[in-house]
């Protein structure tokens, strides 16, 4: 894959690397807070009697709220495990952070298409759909170029 860069915020990858993932664990944990807030605080219409929820649509969204806090919460303890990479230098504490990063990209793209459709042109919530959707690639690249430097023959050093 050449989408590999060399440096990151005008300084070595490995510091980018840090950089990044310091970023991203203050912006995730922000999302699993809110995602957390959502899926058990929110009113979902049940059934206080019985604790049953009234229909089918608030059962899928509660669960949709449940899967979004179960990714969002890996995903963060990934980013802990590329600042480990950072001193350890081990590329096998990147893989979680690929694989988790790749499906946080994926769900923010199905996201922002589903506020499209299903909510409307809601301006600020695109515009920060969309960068963050951005900013999710930029650090997905820069994870993914630090596993190609720790596994070069170099070592990353």
């Amino acid at each position: 894959m050449k989408c590999a860069i060399r440096k990151c915020c005008c300084c070595e990858l490995r510091w980018g690397a840090l950089i990044i993932a310091l970023i991203d664990m203050i912006a995730t944990a922000a999302v699993v807070l809110e995602t957390k807030y959502l899926a058990y605080y929110e009113d979902w219409c049940m059934d206080h009697n019985e604790e049953v929820l009234e229909s089918s649509y608030y059962f899928l969204a509660y669960y949709t709220w449940i899967i979004a806090l179960f990714f969002h919460f890996a995903h963060l303890m990934s980013c802990v495990l590329v600042i480990a990479s950072v001193w350890v230098q081990n590329k096998n504490l990147l893989i979680v952070y690929l694989i988790t990063g790749a499906i946080r990209i994926i769900y923010d793209f199905i996201f922002f298409i589903y506020v499209c459709v299903a909510i409307g042109a809601m301006t600020l919530t695109l515009l920060l759909i969309g960068c963050g959707f951005g900013v999710a690639i930029y650090f997905w690249v820069v994870a993914y170029s630090w596993f190609k430097m720790i596994q070069s023959p170099a070592g990353g050093n």
